[in-house]
């Protein structure tokens, strides 16, 4: 009894343990080893899990060049083989995929490109083909590729093997969807955008976005980093030995990803991804500061990814900047400021859908803006307009970073001065912790009231009381802005933005009651329109 006891928990475990492999070996770790450089012995195998081999050159009429270094190529397979790693070879690369164009404009030439492609992964023992063919052609090119990586698809998957694409990081309309289905995984190249830190976490975050929004599955999309610097190519080990920073970004002029921006990027492809990718192996550094290194920390930090932080739209939230402090929208007296010592009224904001991948954050009624054009930031906008849209950048860390319509980031404080969104990087000032107003009696009350003082105090435009109020009871509005002509139109809102409510007071007096009847107990927003006279107030029915 007991032996079948312990026979049946030791199935159990190993059962979870395979479930528990399986669950870790879904997020894949992809580096490129070229032909042209580095070594077989210096790559980390225990921390990858697929090496793609480059470049193997197709001709236009499917038949492929002989790839250089071959020996080098076998050797790699023997070796990652043995530390259960897969290899696949890159057909293409930065220049040298234009024989694609006469391979996918001939069926004959399809077959025989996909003939060659079985032929050579038997040869060599190779686990799969990646594709990389930057910038096919639109219209009937691109339906010919699809068409081209469905042949491959099925040829390869009959016989177990891997298919893979790397695609540029956004704008890539030339790869149709039909793509995604094709293949295993895309490796998305989120890098080279321009000459100098040409691989930003924002372009991360961007080129993930573009992806994941044209449909491609989250399992199949690989996030691509570099592991050498712009605008002159030096290789993340080079710039170390030059005395560079492996924690930093900027070197002499050279943008590159150290450790931190390497770090943030793999948690970001773990939470919205299902891998990562480096081009390439031959530039990580050896030892302490390895990138490889840096990311398999990640990876293999925890059994799930850190949770992803991402905007809580048509909630109240709060902000906490790099000194302790809050984020003030409002002191009572002033602009916005960021020596706030406790989340009160005026430390709570709105987050609203700006519909077009940013947001807005509100408080008492008025928008916080990201520039104005010609001033520091403010909180007095009665209307979102586009400087009063963020980009909402979840960091590695937990924090967040908020980037204003101008491309510059909202600086939390800075040390000698008051908020301002003149940064052009977001570094320790720029991030902030955050929370949810969980919406208890308490925190709405204070969202509401500004811990103690009435609303008419902080915001001149209405008064509103009581406040809070009772389910069924009246509320007693104080317009102090009326045009004397104009009727009063009254919505009332929940906290997603849905309207509930909708009255017309025929009246040109500034006072009124609203009905609370029929509303649930929560927190509401009341807009008020008289004329060019609008406020929004919150209110709280208990």
């Amino acid at each position: 009894m007991n032996i079948q006891f312990l026979k049946r928990s030791l199935m159990l475990l190993l059962i979870l343990l395979g479930l528990s492999w399986q669950s870790f070996s879904q997020f894949r770790v992809i580096g490129y080893l070229p032909s042209w450089a580095g070594n077989v012995s210096d790559i980390q195998f225990s921390k990858l899990t697929h090496v793609n081999y480059a470049f193997l050159i197709p001709n236009s009429d499917g038949s492929v060049q002989t790839i250089d270094n071959a020996t080098k190529m076998q050797s790699l397979v023997s070796a990652a083989h043995a530390a259960g790693v897969k290899v696949e070879v890159s057909v293409g690369g930065w220049g040298g995929g234009d024989g694609f164009h006469g391979i996918v404009a001939s069926a004959a030439n399809r077959t025989n490109f996909v003939n060659t492609m079985l032929s050579y992964c038997s040869r060599y023992g190779l686990d799969g083909v990646d594709i990389d063919w930057e910038y096919p052609g639109g219209g009937t090119e691109a339906n010919n590729f699809v068409t081209l990586m469905q042949q491959l698809s099925t040829a390869l998957h009959g016989q177990g093997k891997i298919l893979s694409a790397a695609v540029i990081a956004y704008d890539g309309s030339s790869i149709l969807s039909g793509v995604f289905a094709a293949v295993d995984y895309m490796g998305i190249m989120a890098y080279d955008e321009n000459n100098f830190q040409h691989s930003t976490y924002d372009l991360a975050v961007q080129s993930m976005n573009y992806w994941l929004g044209r449909g491609l599955p989250k399992a199949k999309a690989v996030l691509g980093v570099p592991f050498y610097a712009q605008p002159n190519s030096v290789g993340y080990n080079t710039l170390l030995a030059q005395g560079a920073d492996p924690y930093a970004d900027v070197f002499n002029g050279e943008g590159y990803n150290g450790i931190t921006t390497i770090q943030k990027k793999t948690t970001l492809a773990m939470n919205q991804g299902g891998g990562i990718m480096a081009w390439d192996l031959s530039t990580d550094a050896k030892g302490t500061y390895s990138l490889v290194t840096a990311i398999d920390q990640i990876v293999k930090g925890g059994t799930t990814p850190p949770p992803s932080t991402t905007a809580p739209i048509g909630k109240t939230i709060w902000l906490q900047g790099n000194t302790g402090q809050y984020v003030s929208s409002k002191n009572g007296v002033g602009p916005m400021y960021c020596n706030a010592a406790a989340v009160q009224g005026w430390n709570q904001f709105l987050v609203g859908d700006a519909g077009n991948g940013r947001i807005t954050l509100q408080n008492l009624g008025r928008y916080v803006t990201s520039n104005n054009g010609d001033s520091a930031m403010a909180c007095n906008r009665a209307v979102a307009d586009d400087w009063e849209e963020f980009t909402w950048i979840a960091n590695a860390d937990g924090t967040i970073s908020l980037k204003g319509n101008n491309g510059l980031f909202v600086s939390s404080n800075n040390g000698t001065s008051p908020m301002a969104c003149d940064r052009p990087a977001a570094q320790g000032w720029e991030d902030f912790h955050f929370g949810i107003v969980t919406g208890t009696a308490g925190a709405a009350a204070n969202a509401v009231s500004g811990a103690g003082n009435s609303f008419a105090d902080l915001t001149p435009e209405a008064g509103v009381y009581p406040n809070p109020v009772k389910a069924g009871q009246l509320v007693t509005v104080n317009l102090k802005r009326v045009d004397g002509t104009s009727p009063i139109l009254v919505s009332i809102a929940d906290l997603s933005g849905k309207i509930v409510a909708v009255q017309s007071i025929k009246q040109t007096t500034g006072v009124f009651t609203l009905a609370t009847g029929g509303l649930n107990k929560g927190v509401y927003l009341v807009k008020i329109v008289n004329g060019r006279n609008v406020t929004t107030q919150k209110v709280l029915i208990q």
